[in-house]
């Protein structure tokens, strides 16, 4: 990831995704029996907000020069694997959650 312009595209790409999944996550949530429904929604929420976190940073990276990328890498490759993992216990507790 050490291409800036690379990496915000795939970063762009990513969220878009991920915002998908979390819309088709949310509006299953009906589905899960009600001890695990509340726990679910937390942890979409706790997502959406580490998503919301990463795209201003992103926006920060966008909005700086090429020069200033090397410095602030590393925060966002940080940031971005947060989301990531996140973004995929949150989805497998759902699935694990749904099958019971």
């Amino acid at each position: 990831m050490s291409d800036k312009k690379d990496f915000t595209a795939r970063a762009r790409q990513q969220l878009e995704d991920w915002d998908y999944q979390l819309d088709r996550l949310s509006a299953r949530l009906n589905d899960l029996r009600d001890e695990w429904r509340g726990e679910a929604r937390e942890k979409l929420n706790d997502i959406k907000g580490r998503r919301s976190e990463f795209e201003e940073k992103l926006e920060r990276l966008e909005s700086h020069s090429d020069d200033a990328w090397d410095d602030i890498k590393a925060g966002l490759e940080i940031a971005w694997d947060g989301l990531k993992t996140g973004f995929l216990a949150a989805k497998s507790e759902f699935e694990d959650n749904k099958k019971h």
